[in-house]
């Protein structure tokens, strides 16, 4: 199992490939192996687009 720093960085280099999503917008934290994803972005797209990018790690 991979620790909360692990997962929170693995889930920050997943948004920062994404090419829709700009990292600055979306913040990242992990506590108890739970990612938990905040932020405000201009597009339904984008929360979609960072939800899928966490969901394809974890998986």
């Amino acid at each position: 199992m991979k620790t909360n720093t692990e997962l929170q960085k693995n889930v920050q280099d997943a948004i920062k490939r994404e090419p829709l999503l700009h990292a600055a917008e979306i913040g990242v934290t992990a506590k108890d192996g739970v990612v938990a994803l905040t932020g405000v972005v201009d597009h339904y797209a984008k929360k979609i687009e960072a939800e899928n990018a966490k969901k394809k790690l974890l998986e």
